[in-house]
């Protein structure tokens, strides 16, 4: 069983130490904090398998000052390299998120109000994650060891910018980036979200799940590192299996005949997805909208403001109906300058939707 320490100058939040362990796999216990640097010396000789700080650790000190000095001595020793994770009240949440200094140092935060069986699952898929890395660290073929490829799809999914990461040191910020570059954007994989775009299938029909479950059992899903705790689709497999099925690319059919060729192949009773801007299911969806996370059409989208470190990210899209009502700033978007034009035809009323 893999062992974790929570660190918490409240007593009365070691209940939360329980409500992170998973059965039989996590086993995480409580520990009060002591001087930094003593503090930091007896987590490294227990040689934990997850680390989980809350915020404001006690007045001599925040968790940001005790992860740098976890990570630097990770940096010597791949073999003790462990994830990190930050459990806090809301109102620490949001301190720790105005502080950009020490984002890099934690693998994921959550909230102690919320935590919930969901991130139980999450938090040992990182401790597990972790292993994986390390086990592998020094395997010639590790991206494909790390991601769960076979031989074949290396070209598919664009190997050689993966190697990109060969350039990290150590698997703590090699599972930073799979994280917050392969696991929680759009390009190598597919979320929830995107898969239904992709599939031009409304979110709120019938058998949606059963489709889903398909995927599955048709091996779609990645089953890479961190997969236990998030369920992710490869691209290229949807794109290969829906070609298969259908006997042409989705990119050639609109939502009512992607739709069609899955109820009538599948026998499911799917409904097609309609266009926000259109009003229509004779939309060619490309991906969800980075601010509703409903189906959107590439012709009727907007580039965010993103800068990304990697090739094989795709860049955030905002959709012209988010682009219309303002949606977009509300969820914490900011669109490229080099869409000014449409943008300004938008919001002056020049283009206008559907409805």
């Amino acid at each position: 069983m893999l062992q974790g320490i929570f660190i918490d100058d409240i007593e009365s939040d070691k209940k939360l130490a329980q409500l992170m362990s998973s059965p039989r796999r996590l086993q995480i216990r409580f520990q009060k904090p002591t001087e930094l640097m003593k503090l930091a010396k007896y987590i490294m000789a227990n040689n934990p398998d997850l680390v989980a700080l809350d915020y404001r650790l006690n007045h001599d000190y925040k968790a940001g000052p005790l992860a740098q000095q976890l990570r630097d001595q990770a940096l010597e020793t791949v073999t003790k390299d462990f994830p990190i994770i930050l459990v806090s009240s809301e109102n620490d949440l949001k301190a720790f998120s105005d502080n950009i200094t020490v984002h890099n140092l934690f693998d994921r935060r959550f909230s102690k109000e919320r935590l919930g069986k969901t991130h139980r699952l999450e938090i040992f898929s990182l401790a597990k994650g972790y292993k994986h890395l390390i086990k592998h660290w020094n395997n010639k073929e590790r991206w494909a060891t790390f991601l769960g490829l076979k031989q074949q799809e290396k070209i598919e999914v664009a190997y050689q910018a993966i190697r990109e990461l060969d350039r990290l040191k150590a698997p703590h910020q090699v599972a930073r980036d799979i994280l917050r570059y392969v696991i929680d954007r759009r390009g190598l994989l597919l979320d929830k979200d995107n898969v239904l775009a992709k599939l031009g299938v409304a979110k709120a029909g019938k058998d949606v799940e059963a489709v889903l479950e398909i995927l599955k059992r048709d091996k779609v899903m990645y089953t890479g590192v961190f997969s236990e705790g998030w369920t992710r689709w490869w691209q290229h497999r949807l794109w290969d299996w829906a070609k298969n099925l259908c006997g042409d690319s989705l990119g050639n059919l609109t939502a009512k005949q992607r739709v069609s060729c899955l109820n009538k192949k599948l026998d499911l009773k799917l409904s097609p997805a309609e266009s926000r801007w259109k009003n229509t299911t004779d939309a060619f969806f490309a991906f969800a909208c980075d601010s509703c996370h409903q189906p959107t059409e590439d012709q009727y989208s907007v580039i965010a403001f993103d800068p990304l470190p990697y090739t094989f990210v795709y860049r955030k899209h905002i959709c012209w109906k988010c682009v219309e009502t303002g949606e977009f700033a509300e969820n914490g978007l900011e669109i490229d300058d080099g869409e000014e034009f449409i943008v300004t035809k938008i919001q002056n009323g020049e283009l206008r939707s559907s409805t």
